[in-house]
């Protein structure tokens, strides 16, 4: 499984071709000029920013649990878990 660390070390086209062809969509949200998708990727969680503006990858980036929980909290739907 893919550490943290070794998908940072990857050159940004290598972490596109991985998480576009290995993981999985989740969520996506907008940030100013920004559309950030949030991706798995084994463990972690993988966030890529297209803006929009200049047509263009603008990063991708590992973030934590906690930052996902804070940034898509409005999201995440859980009310079919009390069904």
């Amino acid at each position: 499984m893919l550490t943290a660390d070794e998908f940072q070390r990857m050159s940004v086209q290598d972490q596109l071709t991985t998480v576009l062809g290995e993981g999985t969509e989740l969520l996506e949200r907008i940030f100013l000029d920004n559309i950030v998708k949030l991706y798995l990727l084994g463990n972690l969680y993988i966030e890529i920013w297209y803006q929009q503006t200049t047509n263009r990858i603008k990063k991708v980036d590992v973030v934590e649990l906690n930052d996902v929980i804070h940034q898509y909290e409005n999201r995440i739907n859980i009310s079919d878990l009390f069904k």
